[in-house]
């Protein structure tokens, strides 16, 4: 996990809205990380003045007049009670002085109220809490979609800058011009290697089958039966690709040009099959 993904964290935990999972690894990097640490306790002071600021919930008149029915109707059950007592501690006579009835105290209106007040506070928080954890769901989700369009970006001004060196290539007095054909392990690809007499080169590829994980593509200049290796390259979904790369001196004159399947790091000496192949 990332700096940038912690610092994510950081607002759902001062909610208390992280799995245990994510608290146990977020307190272990906040053992080390003085900064996450520092904005920590700002997130949680943010969390206890919102708390604090929660609107009180008003109840409406409809609730307020159920209340009073309700504790009307227990005040005459409650008189009806003491009556029944009354009439009990007649029945016991004076001899038995010592019997006292106990009246159970009035329950208050205002309580029941303040009660209820307390709980619509309670409920106005949640909804805050789940307010703020929609607000940081929807951030992390921007983020994720800028970081996707500075992505496409860098690709976009990448292609420029390489369609930009290939018109200088293309269009210099000194440039030739290399073909390269599909072998039947790739009828459907070719490409085109422009190059000058100082033997800078690019090479334009297209049709190419997608490279399998660990390997990639790579230019082969091959002169008088030897085989001297260029660069590697990966293409793109659409099987296209281009590799700027300096051709050895040896092979600048009547080279033939190839294009194999190799690891990815490359190799000294060709061991995969031939993809793309020049005229001799």
């Amino acid at each position: 996990m990332t700096h940038e993904y912690y610092k994510e964290l950081l607002a759902a935990n001062a909610l208390t809205a992280l799995d245990a999972e994510d608290v146990r690894a977020l307190k272990t990097h906040l053992a080390s990380c003085a900064d996450c640490h520092s904005e920590t306790d700002g997130w949680e002071e943010t969390a206890a003045f919102l708390a604090l600021d929660a609107t009180p919930f008003e109840p409406s008149a409809q609730l307020r007049e159920r209340i009073l029915e309700s504790v009307r109707a227990e005040g005459l059950g409650k008189l009806t009670d003491t009556r029944a007592e009354a009439s009990a501690e007649t029945r016991v006579g004076a001899g038995d002085a010592r019997v006292l009835a106990f009246e159970r105290p009035p329950r208050n209106v205002w309580t029941s109220l303040g009660t209820l007040g307390a709980i619509a506070a309670t409920l106005a928080f949640v909804a805050l809490i789940i307010s703020l954890i929609a607000l940081w769901q929807q951030n992390r989700a921007t983020q994720k979609e800028l970081a996707r369009l500075s992505t496409e970006m860098r690709e976009a001004k990448a292609l420029i800058d390489h369609q930009r060196a290939a018109v200088q290539l293309l269009t210099s007095p000194d440039a030739h011009m290399a073909k390269l054909a599909g072998t039947n392990v790739a009828p459907g690809a070719h490409a085109m290697l422009a190059y000058d007499q100082d033997g800078r080169a690019m090479l334009m590829a297209k049709g190419l089958p997608p490279a399998p994980k660990g390997m990639a593509y790579q230019l082969w200049y091959i002169k008088d039966n030897k085989k001297m290796p260029g660069k590697v390259f990966r293409p793109d979904d659409a099987g296209n690709g281009i590799l700027e790369d300096q051709i050895p001196a040896l092979a600048r004159d009547q080279a033939i040009f190839a294009i194999t399947l190799e690891p990815e790091s490359g190799v000294q000496v060709p061991t995969g099959s031939i993809y793309l192949l020049s005229a001799s």
